[in-house]
């Protein structure tokens, strides 16, 4: 029985309560006349609701979201789409894909500040790697979502990231662990008067029981959640509550009992225009008929099952569909067919299943190697045996054959084309290493070179300068009725002025604050410093940054924070200017961004020296660069960094 994701799911997805086709009906009718911003919003809507009923279309208005959006240059829409795929492809089982797309969404969201949206992609990305089963991973992303809405003191929210942490830890097999987490998440959602999460937390703690095989705990509290959706009259979480307590009579062999509440479960979910709450409960309900021994219900409820999953591209109710089908005909004794599904669900599990749900797979095949189902099994055994053996040994002779040729034939040219990709491999290696050493080399020429002229200015023309202010001072007394002795006062603030200049510049070239204090400091004192007495207002930001940098990147991120800077005040002229860095995912994330006159990518004149510095330090680090401008509208530079 699937349950642990029910709940996780519809925290992720919120319910609509509407019928998916009216809806989509009218947004169409609304597209026809919007244009600009108001369209891409239509868009994304289309794309969201669409995820009911066609994940193809669902993709294809998210994709014209994303189009129209980066066309208008319009950063929270980019976002926007990217999140609304991302919850496409976790309905598609296409798990890459969502983490893919839900990060470039948070890239965006942490540049527009946007906190509640970088904690709702966190917990999204969470889900994503629980149903992974990268629970670690999944653990760590709600915990970062909880600190977020905790700051913002968002107590519904922090109940549903309550939720979240307890259902991972329910895969953990954490169980105590995750009963306490749901209690805290129904005494918050009971605290806001959330009947909606309240319900959802009873069919959560239900989930737990069901894992510690107390079905009798877990029937109550089923109920109890169906009891407060049917009062809040959500027709999506009566269905799914439906479908759980249909699971567990199923369990029991009570299928008369299950399939009523299947029925009701489903007859909702049409009504709702639900294709992947439809296409699973007419699996079960098919389960239910071939169990009762009624062939020909089951058969009709199993293919058209199949049929809308594989329509809407949900692959996990596809390969349920698979299994149980093939269990259908093998107990009418189709060896063929049964077979033929069979072999169809292993090929489409192997291709889609990771460990958590491997290990469901385990479960579901140690339910069903009962003493009943191998007598049955030895039963068509025999009778192939007594009908086909020659057949079969013929044909096994066949395929092993052929498998055999096709393997040393495979396996020959994967060696050949192995051994010259790794000789190219290592010779590209070698080349890269090579560049890296020499750029290295330069960049550590070019710091040695700026300390020493750092340490000449500083300790040379300086002292020279202010020994000759200490020579002034001491005769000037005896000057002050000299005829040119104004003239001598403004020669002596002139001293004062190249003694400042002096220090600045050895200061710039090797700040003591990155050496002794580290980067941020350096950082602040550079932005006061560079631009603190202008009308440019400036923001720098760090997260997940508790300990220093390693000293070259530290270095390399003053230096190209430095050009970026000076670049910014000498050409793009902006009212606002910002830093952000980060520790995200074993990677440096440095942002820069300003709203100055911003330049053409494209053209080359327009990349100077100072880019092309950048270029070089970021690629001496393993890491990447991103440029992102807009005529008049501003820049936007992104550099991620491996941590090494």
């Amino acid at each position: 029985m699937k349950h642990s994701g029910l709940f996780l799911v519809l925290f992720l997805f919120f319910l609509t309560g509407l019928n998916a086709n009216h809806v989509t009906d009218s947004l169409e009718s609304l597209l026809q006349s919007a244009y600009d911003t108001n369209r891409v919003k239509l868009l994304s809507d289309l794309c969201w609701e669409y995820r009911f009923i066609s994940a193809e279309k669902a993709l294809d208005y998210g994709n014209k979201a994303l189009q129209l959006s980066n066309e208008l240059n319009y950063s929270k829409g980019i976002a926007q789409a990217y999140n609304d795929m991302g919850i496409v492809y976790i309905d598609q089982g296409k798990y890459s894909e969502a983490i893919d797309f839900f990060n470039q969404s948070m890239m965006i969201r942490m540049s527009l500040m946007d906190s509640a949206g970088v904690a709702s992609l966190f917990n999204k990305i969470g889900i994503v790697y629980q149903k992974k089963g990268e629970l670690k991973n999944a653990l760590e992303n709600q915990i970062e979502a909880l600190k977020i809405y905790e700051a913002l003191n968002q107590d519904l929210w922090i109940g549903y990231c309550l939720n979240n942490i307890a259902i991972v830890h329910q895969n953990l097999e954490n169980l105590d662990k995750s009963l306490e987490f749901h209690q805290r998440a129904l005494e918050y959602r009971k605290k806001m008067g959330d009947e909606y999460g309240e319900a959802g937390s009873y069919g959560n703690i239900a989930n737990v029981f069901v894992k510690q095989k107390d079905t009798a705990s877990a029937i109550q509290y089923y109920e109890k959640a169906l009891s407060t959706f049917r009062r809040i009259n959500n027709e999506e979480g009566i269905s799914i509550m439906l479908s759980n307590l249909g699971n567990i009579y199923l369990a029991r062999d009570q299928n008369k009992k299950a399939l009523k509440l299947l029925q009701e479960s489903l007859d909702i979910r049409e009504r709702l225009g639900d294709k992947k709450g439809i296409a699973s409960s007419l699996i079960k309900i098919g389960e239910a008929y071939t169990n009762q021994g009624k062939f020909n219900q089951s058969s009709k409820a199993l293919f058209r099952g199949l049929h809308i999953a594989k329509q809407i591209s949900v692959l996990e109710e596809e390969v349920a569909a698979y299994l149980v089908i093939a269990k259908m005909y093998a107990l009418q004794y189709d060896l063929d067919s049964a077979f033929y599904f069979t072999n169809n669900y292993i090929k489409l599990k192997d291709s889609i299943y990771n460990i958590r749900l491997k290990q469901q797979i385990i479960d579901v095949q140690a339910k069903y190697e009962t003493e009943k189902i191998e007598r049955e099994n030895e039963l068509l055994e025999s009778q192939v045996e007594l009908s086909e053996s020659k057949l079969k040994q013929r044909r096994t002779e066949i395929w092993l054959l052929t498998f055999v040729i096709i393997s040393i034939t495979g396996a020959a040219i994967f060696l050949l084309y192995r051994r010259r990709k790794k000789q190219k491999e290592a010779l590209n290696a070698a080349k890269i290493r090579h560049n890296e050493e020499q750029l290295k080399a330069v960049l550590e020429g070019q710091e040695i070179e700026r300390r020493k002229i750092a340490r000449d200015l500083h300790d040379g023309v300086g002292q020279t300068i202010a020994g000759i202010k200490l020579n002034w001072e001491g005769i000037s007394e005896s000057l002050k009725d000299h005829i040119h002795f104004k003239n001598l006062v403004k020669l002596s603030g002139m001293l004062d002025g190249a003694a400042t200049e002096i220090r600045t510049i050895s200061h710039q070239m090797m700040p003591k604050e990155l050496e002794q204090f580290g980067l941020m400091p350096a950082l602040d004192n550079m932005l006061k410093n560079s631009i603190g007495n202008t009308s440019i207002q400036y923001k720098l930001e760090h997260y997940g940054i508790e300990n220093r940098l390693p000293t070259d990147v530290e270095l390399s991120l003053f230096r190209i924070s430095q050009e970026l800077i000076s670049n910014a005040i000498k050409y793009a002229e902006p009212s606002q200017v910002n830093i952000q860095i980060m520790h995200r995912n074993n990677f440096y994330v440095f942002i820069f961004s300003d709203d100055g006159k911003g330049f053409n990518i494209n053209k080359q004149e327009d990349k100077g020296i100072g880019i092309m510095n950048i270029e070089s330090r970021v690629q001496s680090m393993h890491g990447t660069l991103n440029i992102e401008s807009k005529i008049g509208e501003g820049t936007l530079y992104t550099i991620r960094i491996p941590v090494v």
